[in-house]
């Protein structure tokens, strides 16, 4: 039974001291979506080991002396990514890879990525090395079989399992029906700043503002991170890129983006204060798929809205509440008809959570690392 691992990650799911960083350095320690902390967290979970050692594409291979390599995956396979690096370190390893919520991004179904050689390099390593190539939905691995990569099994995303309590759907779709009429403190994850997202990010500003006590987390950009903690921008692309923020999100200018940032804005540093600071809210509405999985973790009704290839694959995956942008411009007007919306199962999203554990309990067998009780608490270990 292998003990020792290398873990592709900046960290499991904390960034150690960030009140002492800058925002920058806070984020770069999350790379650059303080999302990733989740799936780093989640993977963690899944196995035992005595030794695991935190490894980057800048990591010499002299240096590993692991027996396996696990790699928590997001969105690694998209137009701008090149892994090249990254693929010769695990060529240059040899080891057995364990990777998990491999993702493919892309805005639409019928438009996929366009891979860079390092990126398509990698990823055949990574298929080389690993008994399954876990993916995180259906238009990942048609993707990837579309490039000649066959391994593949979808189990979309690890931090599904953070929280061990098998009856956790069940227990949502119980608050779901309790909701009030009248709203209350809503956990807004946000800020995705693209062109077809505009109506929905502006009616969650819109939300956000008119129930008192509701957060506006942001997981990035770096911007809107450093004017919600009252850090100065300085450089004039920053000043540029927070204006068309402003914009962007209705609220005129410069000046009012950062009052609103100032009151509402939070950026979460671990999973644990993340979640835990989440149940004081009524209900999450979000565009970022690990803020409603975090939501969903904490036991807070959380409905994610649909926009891309990624949050759709995750949510149908996942049997998350979700929501497409038309269904929730509809319902924008009462939290209760919102999530109504969504016909959430929680029996079937409890079933959905044990298959995933015995894939991924499967996944870590089969690249000789040990189950840990965590997983198999989900199979009745």
């Amino acid at each position: 039974m292998a003990t020792k691992v290398a873990y592709l990650a900046e960290n499991l799911g904390q960034v150690d001291n960030a009140w002492s960083l800058s925002p920058a350095q806070f984020l770069l320690a999350t790379g650059g979506n303080i999302g990733n902390l989740a799936f780093w967290h989640a993977a963690r979970l899944l196995f035992d080991a005595t030794e695991v050692q935190l490894i980057s594409r800048d990591t010499r291979p002299a240096d590993v002396a692991a027996e396996v390599v696990v790699i928590p995956a997001a969105n690694f396979l998209h137009d701008g990514a090149d892994l090249g690096r990254m693929g010769e370190l695990i060529r240059a390893l040899g080891r057995p890879v364990l990777i998990l919520g491999l993702g493919a991004q892309a805005e639409k179904e019928d438009v996929p990525p366009k891979l860079k050689p390092g990126t398509l390099d990698f990823l055949r390593e990574v298929s080389r090395l690993a008994p399954k190539i876990l993916v995180r939905g259906q238009f990942t691995q048609g993707f990837c079989r579309s490039l000649g990569v066959e391994n593949t099994t979808v189990l979309g995303c690890p931090s599904l399992l953070i929280n061990p309590d098998q009856a956790l759907g069940a227990k949502l779709e119980a608050r779901i029906a309790s909701l009030p009429p009248e709203g209350g403190p809503l956990a807004v994850h946000g800020a995705c700043i693209k062109p077809s997202v505009t109506s929905i990010e502006r009616e969650l500003v819109r939300l956000t503002r008119l129930n008192p006590g509701s957060a506006y987390i942001v997981q990035r950009p770096l911007e809107l991170i450093k004017a919600a903690f009252g850090a100065e921008l300085t450089a004039p692309a920053e000043v540029e890129y927070f204006a068309r923020c402003a914009t962007f999100l209705g609220l005129g200018d410069s000046p009012a983006l950062t009052a609103f940032l100032r009151a509402h804005g939070q950026a979460p540093t671990s999973i644990s204060s993340w979640a835990h600071g989440l149940q004081r809210y009524t209900a999450g509405v979000n565009t970022r798929i690990h803020g409603t999985m975090l939501g969903v973790l904490a036991g807070l009704p959380s409905v994610c809205i649909c926009h891309d290839t990624r949050t759709r694959e995750l949510a149908e995956q996942m049997r998350v509440p979700k929501l497409s942008p038309k269904e929730f411009i509809e319902h924008r007007h009462s939290v209760r008809d919102m999530f109504a919306a969504t016909r959430f199962s929680g029996k079937s999203f409890d079933a959905g959570r044990s298959e995933a554990a015995a894939g991924f309990l499967s996944a870590v067998e089969a690249v000789g690392l040990k189950p840990s009780k965590h997983l198999q608490r989900f199979l009745g270990a």
